[in-house]
């Protein structure tokens, strides 16, 4: 008698969705973000933090799998790195792309921080350049962003964060472009990565009390029910 009460109840429920998207956050600043809280791990890819030596023949600097992210991503020795003397770049160099997939981790990824720099030669004439980052979001499906420099002095740094606490980062996807859109060089550096537990849905502990209320009711409606 229970089961047959609760099955279209649990099929009608498991329809509904456990969780709706928390509204997104962008920063141009890495103190903003660091303010949110949880865990952080920054990445400055230096040989010291385990990663390979930087060279511009990515068959030498291919990053992998790094603290259970899948780097498909090299490390190179740019000019000005924002610190040490490493930066991250393309999979098959600075003209191409390069992806983060944190599939392979136990906790979620709830944002990310990190520094652009592009490799425009300076002229003026050049097209504007930019980074640009396709995020994969759990729940959020995807977003685009662009990190341009504009009309700041060649390899200057620009900071972008983007963080959501109810949501989680599946992959990040990162290449230059420019406004013609041709492929440019490019590279980052310092990445900060914000993560956290994963949580039961915010529905499902309400659920589960509410079963359990359902399965006292039905069990002495059928205790008082007179015998056949």
């Amino acid at each position: 008698m229970i089961f047959r009460i609760l099955t279209p109840i649990l099929l009608g429920l498991s329809l509904l969705p456990f969780a709706t998207q928390a509204a997104l956050v962008t920063y141009n600043n890495e103190v903003d973000l660091i303010a949110n809280g949880g865990a952080q791990t920054r990445y400055d890819f230096e040989t010291a933090s385990g990663f390979p030596t930087g060279d511009y023949d990515p068959t030498l600097s291919l990053i992998g799998n790094f603290d259970g992210i899948q780097f498909n991503a090299t490390t190179i020795s740019p000019s000005a790195p924002t610190s040490g003397s490493q930066a991250m770049s393309g999979e098959n160099g600075t003209y191409t792309a390069a992806s983060l997939d944190f599939s392979g981790l136990s906790q979620r990824i709830t944002g990310f921080g990190l520094y652009g720099l592009d490799l425009k030669n300076g002229l003026a004439l050049t097209p504007d350049e930019f980074i640009r980052i396709n995020v994969d979001f759990r729940l959020g499906d995807s977003q685009t962003f662009d990190i341009r420099l504009g009309s700041a002095p060649n390899l200057t740094p620009i900071y972008f964060a983007a963080y959501d606490a109810e949501d989680s980062i599946r992959s990040l996807s990162i290449f230059g472009i420019d406004d013609g859109g041709n492929n440019r060089g490019w590279y980052i550096d310092d990445l900060t990565l914000m993560s956290a537990a994963v949580p039961l849905p915010p529905a499902l502990s309400l659920f589960l009390g509410g079963l359990v209320l359902l399965g006292r009711f039905c069990s002495k409606r059928e205790m008082e029910s007179p015998a056949a």
